[in-house]
């Protein structure tokens, strides 16, 4: 699954459409027949290209290159509604981050990162830089997720057009592909708490993402939401599944025994999917509020309340999870950014 950044353009004679996606190892121009084909890379923007624009007379391309640097931001807390002490950088090594995940044990975090060029799956250990590739398939691997014993890194992969399950055994295991349900879109695998089954999303053509579970040792994946689910995760105490509903925002949950899905919590935004954590005692997410105002917050299952935590000094990057017990809370921030307006001569 890719994602289409802004709106496309037609080239001058009207025979091609001219976008901004993150097909590729990063995200750049593609042209593809508006009689339909394999889209194809624009030649000539180097770097992060978005926002493509040409005049209806001439052969020039405008474009908007954005540079920037997200790195991985750690905020401990003295209790579940005050953070300890001010937040502070994690991994900052070259390249971007997003969806980081702390292990189990809190001793390593896994994320992504296109430091090396495609978008892969990496692990550093807490309280420092020293980090581990994971994986290197030359497409765009993430959101990983860890297996209870912290042995194993669960994550989709996006060879071309449709995502896959993968898992990985940590350090050093081969990425080997999950058969999961052929010919959809798979991705946003989880675990559950005794580490026997694995949650993933999957969608067929236009259909809404559903979340489905399988046995990790393999088998046939059986449906567990019906009105749509993604980035699903089990409660720490193994009564319910948590998951959001893809671009419509808020978080739900259902029984893991069966039961009626209900909305717990409406505040997280579309698109935002990987953007919370739960605990036993609620959940964290990022709020947007007036731009560019971003607030970790906090919202208390007994009470209903929400509480604010944190408010982000930088822009945030995508991701956010909570440490297994609970505190310690982990998300991405922009360093810098800058963009320049590029133009390319002799556009054809």
């Amino acid at each position: 699954m890719f994602t289409i950044m802004g709106p496309p353009t037609w080239t001058p004679d009207s025979r091609e459409i001219i976008f901004s996606s993150d097909r590729g190892v990063a995200t750049g121009l593609w042209r593809v027949s508006a009689r339909g084909c394999i889209p194809q890379p624009v030649a000539g923007p180097v770097g992060d290209a978005k926002w493509p624009s040409i005049p209806a007379k001439g052969n020039t391309l405008v474009y908007e290159q954005r540079e920037s640097k997200f790195n991985v931001w750690r905020l401990d807390l003295k209790d579940a509604k005050h953070h300890a002490l001010p937040p502070s950088a994690l991994v900052s090594e070259k390249g971007d981050k997003i969806r980081p995940e702390l292990s189990p044990d809190g001793k390593k975090i896994a994320f992504e990162s296109n430091r090396l060029g495609f978008w892969d799956i990496w692990t550093c250990n807490v309280g420092s830089n020293n980090c581990d590739q994971v994986t290197s398939l030359h497409g765009t691997a993430g959101r990983a997720r860890w297996s209870p014993d912290g042995r194993h890194i669960a994550f989709e992969f996006h060879p071309r057009e449709r995502s896959e399950i993968y898992v990985a055994e940590v350090p050093g295991g081969l990425p080997h592909l999950v058969q999961t349900i052929a010919g959809t879109d798979n991705l946003s695998p989880s675990w559950s708490r005794d580490g026997k089954w694995l949650y993933f999303a999957s969608k067929r053509g236009a259909e809404p993402f559903e979340v489905w579970k399988m046995p990790v040792q393999g088998g046939s994946p059986t449906r567990i939401t019906k009105n749509g689910g993604i980035s699903p995760v089990e409660s720490p105490d193994g009564q319910f599944l948590y998951y959001s509903k893809y671009e419509q925002g808020g978080v739900w949950r259902m029984p893991l025994q069966g039961g009626q899905e209900t909305e717990v919590l409406r505040d997280v935004d579309g698109g935002g999917w990987p953007n919370w954590g739960v605990t036993r005692d609620g959940i964290y997410y990022l709020r947007f509020g007036k731009f560019p105002l971003v607030t970790i917050n906090f919202f208390e299952f007994a009470t209903g309340k929400t509480i604010p935590i944190w408010t982000l000094e930088k822009e945030p990057g995508w991701g956010l999870s909570v440490s297994s017990d609970g505190k310690s809370i982990v998300y991405i921030q922009n360093e810098f950014s800058e963009s320049n307006l590029m133009l390319v001569k002799n556009f054809r």
